[in-house]
């Protein structure tokens, strides 16, 4: 009896996780199926799309609501109660942006009193992109390194001291494997990808590697062009340097929230710290070194989905420097050390945000949150009053 139980476990594992594999047996699956290679804002709308549509009617009128919302994974435990008109001018949204047909340089902000269901949607979207990576067509993916072949003097980690030679160290940020290739190359590949699939959003990588990653390759390259290397890539990204493996999308793992007790500066809680015990080992050329750096701030991991913000009004200092994240694509670790940043920034709060926002309204035009302001797209939640919907 326990035998079927145990044995059902490992059939759902194995369902939900792969092996790792080679750059080149991720870029043959990528076009076998594309949606694999999504960025954020597309994968986000696929994920909300793949679980249909069902019609409800809503303070007298026939709508078609996303089922995704009602939390279907968790028999409606984290549903979204009604408003329904405000989620699917979310979803509009979303496909906007993942069409670049404009919004992109928008943060979508859900506003609304108390209880209104807004803390439901975002545990709904959390529990749904979970489910949804577990799914061959929404599996998600990022690279992993070795380094330790090319120079056994030398280990790669961070957080933790260096293990031994066989272990291999995942990009902190979920980078997307297809940054590996240069620009050129990349942009001929994506060509090919949206080709075999014409009726989707084109699938978008615009970012490099993470400075992580980033630091793992210039080394290699390094020791490789030294040897007289002529195949300078193909040793880079050789099986036993590089590998491309799948996660289980999460809060911390493509998913990152950021809580209204959440503390420290800015930088801490946006991207990350410097840890100081080991910038003394690892200093490299100079400067800082990225391996030394926690990247466990909100944009950090929420690289490659999805960034909240929740109890926005609690981290209004933050605000503006969340201002050019969405179009720009880019956050600083330190001087000299940028990041891209792929990710759907999402603010959620109560109305004492708009008390935040209007501080300095009365400035005769000289509003320094104005920008802010122009960047914010408002989604309003509201109360149900009617008791036969809640029911």
């Amino acid at each position: 009896m326990s035998e079927d139980y145990i044995t059902a476990a490992d059939r759902q594992l194995q369902r939900a996780y792969e092996g790792p594999m080679s750059l080149d047996e991720y870029v043959e699956a990528a076009f076998e199926s594309p949606s694999i290679a999504a960025h954020a804002s597309r994968y986000l709308l696929a994920a909300i799309e793949s679980m249909d549509t069902r019609t409800v009617i809503e303070e007298g009128e026939e709508r078609e609501r996303y089922r995704f919302f009602d939390d279907p994974h968790n028999d409606g435990e984290h549903a979204v109660l009604g408003n329904t008109a405000v989620l699917n001018a979310f979803v509009d949204d979303l496909r906007t942006i993942a069409a670049n047909r404009g919004k992109g340089e928008k943060i979508i902000w859900f506003d609304g009193p108390t209880a209104t269901g807004k803390s439901e949607l975002k545990r709904c979207l959390i529990n749904g992109l979970r489910e949804y990576s577990k799914t061959p067509e929404g599996r998600r993916y990022t690279l992993e390194w070795n380094i330790t072949g090319a120079d056994s003097s030398r280990g790669l980690s961070y957080g933790d001291d260096a293990s031994d030679d066989e272990q291999w160290y995942e990009s902190p940020v979920q980078v997307h494997p297809l940054t590996i290739f240069p620009k050129s190359v990349r942009e001929n590949l994506l060509a090919r990808l949206n080709d075999l699939d014409p009726d989707g959003p084109p699938i978008v990588i615009d970012g490099g590697l993470d400075p992580f990653s980033r630091e793992a390759y210039d080394y290699l390259e390094s020791n490789y062009r030294q040897a007289g290397t002529r195949k300078l890539f193909s040793s880079i990204t050789d099986r036993s340097h590089l590998r491309v493996t799948n996660y289980i999308v999460d809060v911390g793992r493509g998913i990152g929230v950021l809580h209204s007790e959440d503390d420290g500066s800015p930088k801490e809680r946006l991207v990350g710290s410097w840890m100081p015990g080991m910038l003394r080992e690892l200093d490299s050329r100079g400067r800082k070194n990225p391996q030394a750096f926690s990247y466990d701030g909100v944009l950090s991991q929420g690289n490659g989905l999805l960034t909240v913000v929740e109890d926005a009004s609690q981290h209004a200092d933050l605000l503006r420097k969340l201002l050019n994240v969405p179009d720009e694509g880019r956050v600083k670790l330190d001087k000299g050390i940028g990041m891209d940043i792929d990710t759907q920034l999402v603010m959620i709060s109560n109305p004492d945000l708009d008390a935040e926002l209007d501080q300095y309204a009365d400035r005769n035009g000289r509003d320094p949150l104005k920008a802010l302001k122009r960047r914010l797209d408002r989604h309003e939640f509201r109360y149900l009053t009617n008791r036969r919907l809640e029911a």
